[in-house]
């Protein structure tokens, strides 16, 4: 993660970033209504998962692949560096 920002001031810009781009951004892992959770992992960086409702993630799988398009292009004109994690459910932001 980026040195020059704290883990709590980067989370907090992600937030941000992501509801003036019209999200629902709802607190640590385990969002809400389908909406974005957004935390700090300490040994990635700030975490950023969109769900379905639970069990819908097969039936939506296109749905989720256009949400992490979404987030990925917000997230980087943003200026943040951005990863997908291995298996394509989370993106890991480290500045």
């Amino acid at each position: 993660m980026d040195s020059a920002l704290g883990a709590g001031e980067l989370e907090a810009r992600v937030r941000s970033v992501l509801s003036d781009a019209g999200f629902s951004v709802g607190p640590s892992p385990g969002s809400t209504d389908g909406g974005l959770s957004v935390w700090h992992d300490p040994a990635r960086g700030v975490v950023v998962a969109w769900d379905a409702t639970a069990g819908e993630l097969t039936r939506y799988g296109i749905v989720r692949t256009a949400v992490r398009l979404a987030l990925n292009a917000v997230l980087r004109h943003a200026g943040h560096h951005v990863e997908e994690d291995p298996n394509g459910l989370e993106l890991v932001v480290t500045s």
